[in-house]
């Protein structure tokens, strides 16, 4: 082709009619991946072995069937290159062209530009036939090939494999020696070649082993190479199979999950439905078990989903601003409710002058926090178990300033020396033993692990056997630029209690609060004996009385509950309140509490609204500046002719939101599916819509999308999701949903997440 009438190349966006030729469109460009993968690896093998006639081939054969994909989306400016490229490629073929220098440099440029070709049309495949990225140039490129072809052709003749295989005939003996023979007589003055026919004939056949030779050794090369080609091929397989494997493998999860928290919130939330009825104390404390079974079911689901997570790397961490000691108060209010009465004291401290507010993942923090100390838990019987948070000094020189220790400390059974290691590993305990004894899927420790260190920390075990265990670990977090600011807090001048408690710790966390709330300690005993004597003294005396008695329940021979009657029995100490103190949640409910005479309980470890809370409702009242909508004060809110539309496709799940709404007097219409959904709020006005997320025929996610864009609506969507995923949440607030409600949830938590959606 002249350059007078070379034609401008210039790649066009083809028109893609996806309505009928998807299919075929995928099927196309997924056959012309691979054909260029097996290219990519045929110029690996020419790189090195520039006349393989096989990986010739196979790129000839990568062309043609790129041709194809290009007349059939008629684009002719790819149907020219791979017809050039082909004409090149022929002529290699032939020994008309090596293939080397230009020929390969422009080959793989070709491949390269096919490469992006496929990516972009696989780009507007996924676009509805659109796509914003500019098409290629491949002008140049053809040009360029043009130049070559248009040289004259080079013969690969016998004198030039000669010249070849010459050079490396000098430094080999005795070839070296008839070589030089050869030499000199071709370089006689009268350059006349007078050649002794013996010694020609050995040479030639000299020179004819080395080439045989040197055959053989570039055909063993070649078919290494062709192996090797074919290993790297299978490897690619093995990884796309892994690949599609782990993606199956986390849908399966993410559906499993569904199926699973769907089912557990349908038991819990009935169970709690019973509970609110009239029950026996052994009835009550059957459903208790069923929902504590219930939770610890629901933790072993996320440990399960958050482990495969890290296998897949698809955990990804939160950076938002959190309150230490907040989330530490949450995670012990959980905690606690799992002692099952076991004599455990339980704390918790944060040094004096470590900042309160960073910017992490609170949640991944939590749960490290709950999977350590429920882990103390199961290995501790009596005793103590507590969380300290401070300053660490040992680390500063690695990370800086402001790195903070976490010690989970525990008073259990301890863990062996040539165990420590293995405690972090997936699916393993100390022994198998223990598994039968204490139970866990051994997978809550691992995900600590992960999660510190993902986080830029190290945990690490100090533990003698017998004498319990220190969970230790290190985090560098970015501190909030929100100042820690004190708590308002209620105040209590000139009134005075009285401590009886048995443990350091939790006097440590009573004496700081009554200080901070201007309380006045008259007395701090470690025995009933101690507290009665006083008592006593103080009524000879006639000196003031305490105003609150906080008695330790946990005190031995049930001695808190003997002074708790007796001091309820004596008419000089009618004035005084009795606050008893434990780590068991239950104890506020029990008949022996009551008994005993006690008016109020407080719950180790001691939390700092707690305290006031039990404070003011004996002697005194919440400011009107500090109030705050607590559950009592949910309570006084009324739901009371709600209109809600509820979407759940669970029949079991539908009928445990009925009993919610119809207790909160909501009237409601019920679909089980987003199609369903639609055909409702086409005829009706709603308040507030409950939506399932994973539903037949019509999803949650598109349902919504159809309700703000098709429908224009814009009433609250509440998501109801059975799965703790952060991309599923992310994936609500974008199909046009207000807020997401995890199963399993209580009558409370549906009600709140009413009163915060419809600004009631």
């Amino acid at each position: 082709m002249s350059s007078d009438n070379k034609k401008k190349h210039v790649f066009e966006a083809p028109a893609l009619d996806l309505f009928d030729g998807t299919e075929m469109l995928v099927g196309f460009s997924r056959e012309g991946q691979r054909h260029l993968i097996s290219a990519r690896n045929s110029l690996l093998v020419l790189e090195s072995v520039p006349t393989d006639k096989e990986s010739i081939e196979n790129i000839f054969k990568t062309f043609h069937t790129i041709r194809g994909l290009a007349d059939f989306l008629e684009l002719e400016d790819i149907c020219y290159l791979t017809n050039t490229a082909q004409s090149m490629l022929d002529m290699a073929r032939k020994d008309q062209l090596a293939f080397a220098g230009d020929v390969a440099v422009l080959t793989t440029q070709a491949v390269g530009d096919l490469q992006k070709l496929l990516e972009l049309l696989d780009d507007q495949i996924a676009n509805d036939g659109k796509s914003d990225k500019p098409y290629l140039d491949t002008s140049e490129l053809i040009h360029n090939i043009e130049n070559v072809i248009s040289l004259k052709p080079v013969s690969l003749t016998i004198a030039k494999k000669m010249d070849q295989v010459i050079p490396a005939l000098i430094s080999i003996e005795p070839r070296a020696s008839l070589y030089t023979k050869l030499n000199e007589k071709v370089k006689g003055e009268e350059a006349a070649v007078s050649i002794d026919a013996q010694e020609l004939k050995a040479f030639l056949d000299d020179f004819n082993n080395i080439q045989n030779r040197l055959m053989e050794t570039q055909s063993k090369l070649q078919e290494r190479q062709r192996e090797l080609i074919k290993e790297r091929e299978l490897a690619i397989k093995l990884t796309q199979q892994a690949q599609n494997e782990a993606r199956a493998k986390s849908e399966y999860l993410a559906n499993m999950s569904h199926e699973i928290r769907t089912l557990i919130n349908a038991i819990l939330g009935f169970t709690a439905v019973l509970l609110e009825g009239r029950v026996s104390d052994k009835q009550k404390a059957h459903l208790d078990t069923i929902i504590l079974s219930g939770k610890m079911l629901l933790e072993i689901v996320n440990n399960i989903l958050d482990f495969s997570k890290v296998e897949s790397g698809k955990l990804k961490l939160e950076h938002i601003e959190f309150n230490f000691e907040h989330i530490i108060s949450e995670v012990f209010r959980i905690i606690r409710t799992r002692l099952n009465a076991k004599p455990i004291n339980l704390y918790f401290e944060i040094e004096e002058g470590v900042p309160l507010n960073y910017l992490g993942d609170p949640t991944r923090l939590k749960q490290v926090f709950i999977n350590l100390i429920d882990n103390a838990i199961k290995f501790t019987e009596e005793g103590e178990i507590g969380m300290t948070v401070a300053f660490d000094k040992e680390a500063e020189d690695s990370y800086g300033e402001g790195v903070l220790r976490f010690v989970v400390q525990d008073t259990g059974i301890g863990i062996p020396e040539d165990k420590k290691n293995h405690v972090f590993e997936s699916f393993s305990q100390a022994s198998d033993s223990t598994t039968r004894m204490y139970g866990g899927t051994g997978l809550g420790l691992a995900l600590c692990k992960n999660f510190i260190e993902k986080m830029g920390g190290k945990i690490w075990i100090e533990s003698e056997m017998g004498n319990g265990t220190q969970f230790i670990f290190n985090l560098n977090l970015e501190k909030s630029k929100t100042e820690d600011q004190e708590e308002a807090v209620v105040t209590f001048d000139g009134n005075e209690v009285m401590i009886i408690e048995g443990h350091q710790k939790t006097v440590d966390k009573l004496r700081a609060l009554c200080k901070k709330m201007h309380l006045t300690i008259l007395n701090i005993s470690n025995s009933a004996k101690q507290a009665s004597e006083y008592l006593g003294e103080l009524t000879k005396k006639n000196q003031t009385l305490p105003k609150v008695v906080f008695i330790d329940t946990m005190l031995p021979n049930k001695e808190g509950f003997m002074l708790a009657y007796k001091i309820k029995q004596r008419e000089q100490y009618k004035t005084i309140n009795l606050v008893s103190v434990s780590s068991d949640v239950k104890l506020e409910m029990s008949s022996e509490s009551e008994d005993a005479g006690f008016d109020l309980s407080l719950v180790k470890p001691i939390i700092c609204d707690e305290f006031a809370e039990v404070m003011q409702r004996l002697i005194g009242e919440l400011p009107a500046e500090r109030r705050v909508i607590t559950a009592s004060m949910l309570d006084k809110i009324s739901c009371e002719g709600l209109h809600v539309l509820v979407v759940e496709d669970s029949l079991p799940n539908q009928e445990l939101l009925k009993v919610h709404f119809e207790s909160l007097g909501c009237i409601c219409d019920y679909a089980s599916n987003g199609q369903e959904a639609l055909e409702c709020l086409e005829g009706n006005m709603y308040d507030i819509c409950f939506m399932d997320l994973q539903m037949p025929l019509m999803g949650g996610l598109q349902a919504a999308k159809a309700i703000r864009q098709e429908l224009g609506l814009t009433l609250p969507i509440v998501a109801l999701t059975a799965a703790e995923i952060q991309e599923e949440k992310e994936k609500c607030f974008e199909s046009g949903m207000n807020d997401y409600l995890s199963k399993p949830f209580g009558l409370n938590e549906l009600k709140a997440k009413i009163v915060q959606c419809t600004n009631m």
